[in-house]
């Protein structure tokens, strides 16, 4: 869907643990960058292929095959998030892991003379 917000009128957005919840990643990142200014950024963060936030083994598996056959959520790789943002021309792409989580950081290019 669209963002409420005019083209290139955002200096930052954030998306905490939300990506892996998006029914169509692509086009939500492809909003994202229409969204902000030249020079803008966007954190955001989700799981990290393959762990889910769970203690044991056993509880992950569980978990995660029932969420994978009943809803759009899944799991991410660090290449396969950078190929994302690439491919809606925000660049930049910056990554931190922690545990089960990958936080990452794009920039919409600035306009240059």
């Amino acid at each position: 869907a669209r963002m409420p917000f005019a083209s290139e009128s955002i200096d930052g957005v954030h998306a905490g643990a939300a990506i892996h919840c998006w029914p169509a990643p692509a086009l939500a990142l492809s909003e994202i960058s229409r969204i902000l200014k030249p020079g803008g950024r966007a954190v955001l963060s989700t799981f990290m292929n393959p762990q889910i936030p769970f203690t044991d083994e056993r509880t992950r598996k569980a978990v995660f095959g029932q969420l994978s056959q009943n809803s759009v959520i899944r799991a991410w790789e660090e290449g396969e998030l950078r190929g994302l943002a690439e491919s809606v021309g925000l660049r930049d792409f910056e990554c931190n892991r922690n545990r089960e989580f990958i936080i990452f950081k794009v920039e919409k290019p600035k306009i240059t003379d």
